[in-house]
């Protein structure tokens, strides 16, 4: 096999890779979207575990604001208020895009989708951000809760899931299946 083709077959399977990893990353969203409109109620720090809650759960989570130990970060753009619950410490994170006020100290449930800390996006900043600013350390099995994520049906979350599965399908015939197939007609 000439270097050429082993070139052309590794760029063939990075391809597949890419889409595998885009249906990847769709399917727990979708999984999401599509999955119970009634938030699972959340009184304590024992109800969180990894093995009761190992992907996104639409949550209701009983609990005091921390504002004391709010930080505002902004990454790429995007801005967002991250803060404590008194009663679950640093066990659990809390993601708002609002700005907070002291009127929010009067609330004492947040709704959202609540998910284990390291699926969530810029994980790694936030906990550098909480360790530098508060001298806070966040475990390792720790939850994060995007508050006001609520699972909603997206037309657009079936057609990019939909749209991955053909052009891995396609992809594939037309990678190693076609030439195969062309080849085998001129050999009759």
């Amino acid at each position: 096999m000439s270097p050429g083709r082993i070139f052309l077959t590794i760029l063939k399977v990075f391809l597949l890779l890419v889409v595998t990893m885009m249906i990847r990353f769709q399917i727990p969203e979708l999984r999401y979207d599509l999955g119970t409109k009634e938030p699972i109620h959340i009184k304590s720090v024992n109800e969180l575990s990894l093995e009761r809650f190992p992907r996104s759960t639409f949550a209701k989570i009983q609990g005091k604001a921390n504002f004391t130990q709010a930080a505002t970060f902004a990454k790429h753009g995007v801005r967002y208020t991250y803060f404590l619950l008194d009663e679950y410490g640093a066990k659990l994170v809390v993601r708002t895009p609002e700005a907070v006020s002291e009127e929010w100290g009067g609330i004492d449930f947040h709704i959202g989708r609540l998910r284990p800390y390291h699926r969530m996006p810029f994980s790694r900043s936030v906990r550098a951000g909480f360790r530098e600013l508060f001298d806070v350390g966040i475990p390792e099995d720790a939850f994060f809760l995007a508050r006001d994520d609520a699972p909603r049906f997206s037309g657009w979350s079936v057609a990019a899931v939909s749209f991955a599965g053909i052009l891995f399908c396609v992809l594939t015939y037309f990678f190693f299946i076609h030439g195969r197939l062309v080849a085998a007609r001129s050999k009759k």
